[in-house]
């Protein structure tokens, strides 16, 4: 239930893509974690032989997860390389707002 609220919600809005690769990273990051854990917690019993290829495949699980989020990273990163702020949607610009004196200006975005 939880995994296809995730993936519904990662798929719809702004940068759909990186955010559907980041969200599957991430869930491939919780079930390595979980099938490493159980793997250590089988070593050293009489089920070895399982539990040395669940720390394996839990590990690799992780991993690729992680790589999975690093490449989501840099594609949205390419992605909104060339925008004056990435955190307008595309039907809106980014405005400075000039502040006083002393102040920082801020951008905020606006209605083309």
């Amino acid at each position: 239930m939880i995994v296809v609220a995730v993936a519904a919600t990662s798929c719809r809005g702004l940068y759909a893509g990186p955010r559907t690769v980041a969200s599957v990273g991430a869930l491939a990051i919780v079930a390595g974690s979980a099938s490493w854990t159980a793997g250590e917690r089988l070593e050293g019993g009489s089920s070895d032989g399982i539990a040395r290829p669940l720390v394996n495949a839990g590990f690799v699980a992780v991993v690729a997860g992680l790589a999975a989020i690093v490449v989501a990273g840099g594609w949205i990163a390419a992605t909104v390389a060339c925008q004056a702020d990435p955190d307008c949607p595309d039907e809106e610009q980014c405005r400075e707002i000039p502040a006083p004196p002393g102040g920082i200006p801020y951008k905020q975005c606006v209605p083309r």
